[in-house]
């Protein structure tokens, strides 16, 4: 991604970085980078943005330890340009050109949170880069989301839908009366579109009015003539806090069909190896109109809507009872 784009960092900035790259080989830490560049082009603001944007990823740190050490990093860098300018560094290059670069311990620090590495992203370059807000809700959000953001056309009038994903550029706004509603974007993997909670629901759900964090949002469609549908928002719920409510045990009716229960029972292992969980398993193995067998099996599966429609096309679309949920 060209470093250009890059918020706080101008074309000095990236003329410098690159002439002394073409120059010298490509840099291999941070103190190498702030002693070779042109810390009058590149300053710190710009270097945080660097850093934030994950631009100095591969010079052998986290973020957090690069933004722990810079302070270190651009004094080192400063001095190397005094001793540039001062003449030192024709004198003794000829006695150093060949040593080791000087190694700088890494600082203990945790490294940010995949949610502070995106938000640093968002933040610098306008989008996601390393990774979505959605990424460890993946599970979760297959099992909440009845609907994607793509997926709403023709949908009647207040049907009502429920979407995993981030809220972003929120407005809080005033009708003419001088009540409260605000407009967003509900943002998924697979686009966006327009939401509005208005007044009835504004003080309930302004406290829930975060940007950039996954989200379960519940709300109601609303048709557009010649243009996406919208969204009214009815609720919202951080997706970490939002529970998945699972079968704890289930029975699977497995229909006897001549040669076919080889190819059943070999789809049946693999589906339930593929889908561990928690949720015990009963077979009820059956012949229409001959007999009917109920086997417990040791193995524990997760039954939720990947797995249903997996079975369904194993064993049919009604071969799931739920006998138990947590």
């Amino acid at each position: 991604f060209g470093l250009g784009a890059i918020k706080n960092v101008g074309y000095p900035a990236v003329e410098s970085i690159v002439r002394v790259r073409g120059e010298g080989g490509a840099y291999t830490s941070l103190h190498e980078f702030c002693e070779r560049v042109d810390l009058g082009a590149v300053n710190r603001r710009m270097l945080e943005s660097l850093i934030k944007a994950g631009a100095l990823d591969s010079l052998g740190a986290t973020r957090a330890q690069f933004m722990a050490m810079l302070d270190g990093a651009m004094e080192a860098g400063s001095r190397a340009s005094k001793d540039r300018a001062s003449g030192q560094g024709g004198l003794f290059a000829a006695m150093v050109a060949h040593d080791e670069p000087v190694a700088h311990p890494l600082p203990n620090v945790p490294d940010w949170t995949p949610r502070e590495k995106l938000a640093g992203e968002k933040e610098l370059v306008g989008f996601y880069i390393t990774g979505h807000p959605l990424d460890q809700y993946d599970e979760k959000a297959k099992d909440l989301a009845t609907h994607l953001t793509s997926g709403l056309e023709g949908l009647p009038k207040s049907t009502e839908v429920a979407l995993c994903g981030i809220l972003t550029g929120i407005q809080r706004r005033r009708n003419k009366e001088g009540k409260p509603w605000a407009s967003m974007l509900i943002e998924d993997r697979e686009g966006g579109l327009e939401a509005m909670i208005f007044t009835t629901q504004y003080e309930r759900l302004q406290a829930a009015l975060e940007e950039d964090k996954a989200m379960l949002i519940r709300g109601l469609v609303y048709p557009e003539e010649n243009a996406p549908p919208k969204i009214s928002i009815q609720d919202i719920v951080l997706l970490e806090n939002a529970r998945v409510s699972l079968p704890s045990m289930i029975t699977i009716r497995v229909p006897v069909k001549g040669d076919a229960e080889v190819s059943c029972a070999t789809a049946l292992h693999e589906l339930f190896v593929r889908k561990p969980g928690s949720a015990e398993v009963r077979l009820k193995i059956e012949k229409s109109r001959d007999f009917s067998v109920i086997l417990d099996v040791p193995a524990r599966v997760r039954p939720d809507k990947e797995f249903r429609s997996e079975l369904a096309k194993i064993c049919g679309p009604e071969a799931m009872e739920v006998m138990a949920s947590e």
